[in-house]
């Protein structure tokens, strides 16, 4: 009987994990290979290839096999550098046993092992344990760790292989463990009222639940928006209710990636994994909330931003509908002060139509800016107002850096919400500078094209923007960590 191709392709891959694991680690090749249940290739074809290029070719070889069920599944692995950043957080954990509760092809667990500070081969041997519900990945994981494994231990191979469960974290049984290191699977799921979270309908905050009410501390990538949506308000609570405190690292998507590289399996026509992703490291021992900006940088200081991050952790601010804010540290002063001005957006807005409208491009990347006159694009919030003083005091604010600032940190994602724009405070002052927001309008015209269509928006000269900045914070204020395209560039 001919073998299913799947089970075949799964076969190959085992074969070249065991050659590899023979070239590397021969005195454990009898015992991997029994492990595996496979002969090795003759050839390894893994050489010279660092854990995370391997799990890289892993996702490829899903995608290959079944990219729909691999894109239901989210899974998607983490680059080397981003695994090193985040096991090297380890030394601020206490000695104890660690999980990998999605290890996939072992990112993660392996700089985990690397980053310890202790004996490696101990801890791989005694105090790592790996779940996967893939066991093909579960496998691979196993006898990539083996790597750190002392001369000859066999025994240590097969206590490793004992502890590694194919199994589904959110509802089996797994090996007891006190800390976590995990890249959740990013996909939406069904409501399982077993958890406090059920109304995300997303696996990665049902995880978060799980290793927060179970584990002594963690170590987590995860989506950035866990941050500051509204959808999981209960997750921040939860998490606040567990923990004590933590360290949240935020990474922007543009220029650069966390996630970067090719995305395996996409059906769409963007081909890079796109996700603003967060490092989330609680220690047990840990007693205040940390959080960086939303970090920006371009692809050739990746190595720099990631051993800058740290410094740009600051004390948590919480935003009036809960969100967990994401302030530059220079930025906690222009926060404080804007968050003393008592009236907002929404204060001065009433419903339209009225003769006196603002229209605000809702996909600002870069900038905010509020438009006198109509803009050709589908992504816009057009605001009313009863006068023209409530709509110039608008118009102020709006294209002074002040709702940018309150984007980044309120939330940051691809869209400008109304939610968002709406809260955007107002200073009490009277509104100047109207004439020249009009001419900057009428000679600062830009477009874009998005998917065939072409969205214009207005972006003034930033001597503008600095001249409203004086007029709406009363003092000149350094904006330019908000706007940086790469932080490592801003000191």
């Amino acid at each position: 009987m001919r073998e299913h191709p799947e089970i075949a392709g799964q076969q190959a891959w085992l074969r070249g994990i065991a050659a590899h694991s023979n070239a590397l680690r021969p005195d454990l090749a009898q015992t991997v290979e029994a492990y595996l249940g496979v002969a090795p290739l003759a050839e390894d074809v893994f050489d010279n290839l660092t854990i995370g290029e391997i799990a890289v070719c892993y996702e490829a070889f899903l995608a290959l096999s079944d990219s729909k069920a691999r894109k239901d599944a989210g899974q998607y692995f983490t680059p080397d550098d981003a695994a090193a950043f985040m096991a090297q957080n380890i030394r601020q954990f206490p000695e104890g046993t660690w999980v990998d509760p999605c290890c996939g092809t072992g990112v993660l667990a392996w700089h985990l092992a690397q980053q310890y500070e202790g004996d490696s081969a101990e801890f791989v041997a005694k105090h790592l344990n790996l779940v996967d519900i893939d066991p093909v990945a579960l496998k691979t994981a196993a006898v990539l760790l083996a790597h750190f494994l002392a001369p000859g231990d066999t025994a240590g191979f097969e206590a490793l292989a004992a502890r590694s469960v194919a199994a589904d974290f959110l509802h089996d049984d797994i090996p007891p463990h006190d800390f976590v290191i995990m890249n959740p699977p990013y996909a939406s799921t069904a409501r399982d009222n077993a958890f406090a979270t059920a109304a995300t309908r997303d696996l990665f905050a049902y995880f978060l639940e799980r290793v927060a009410t179970t584990s002594r501390g963690f170590i987590a990538v995860t989506p950035a928006s866990y941050l500051g949506a509204p959808k999981f308000a209960g997750l921040r609570l939860l998490l606040d209710d567990h923990l004590a405190g933590g360290d949240i690292t935020v990474f922007d998507n543009v220029p650069d990636t966390l996630f970067r590289g090719y995305k395996f399996g996409s059906s769409n026509t963007s081909k890079t994994n796109f996700v603003r992703a967060a490092v989330t490291v609680c220690p047990p021992d840990g007693d205040t909330w940390r959080i960086t900006p939303i970090l920006r940088w371009r692809a050739a200081s990746r190595a720099a931003l990631l051993d800058k991050a740290p410094s740009l952790l600051a004390p948590r601010q919480i935003g009036g509908a809960g969100e967990w804010l994401k302030i530059h540290p220079d930025h906690h002063g222009v926060y404080e002060q804007m968050r003393g001005w008592q009236r907002t957006i929404a204060d001065l807005a009433v419903p339209g139509p009225t003769e006196f409208s603002l229209t605000v491009a809702t996909t600002p990347r870069y900038y905010v800016s509020a438009a006198f006159g109509e803009l050709s694009r589908r992504s816009k919030q057009v605001l009313h107002f009863a006068s023209a003083h409530d709509r110039d005091l608008a118009a102020m604010t709006l294209n002074s850096s002040a709702p940018y600032l309150w984007w980044r940190w309120h939330d940051g994602g691809v869209s400008l919400t109304r939610r968002v724009l709406m809260s955007v405070p107002v200073p009490d002052i009277e509104p100047s500078l109207i004439d020249d927001i009009r001419a900057s309008e009428q000679t600062n015209i830009v477009t874009k094209l998005n998917a065939g269509i072409v969205n214009e928006n207005v972006k003034h000269p930033f001597a503008l923007v600095e001249r409203l900045n004086r007029a709406v914070f009363g003092a000149d204020v350094d904006v330019a960590a908000a706007y940086a395209q790469d932080l490592t560039e801003v000191p």
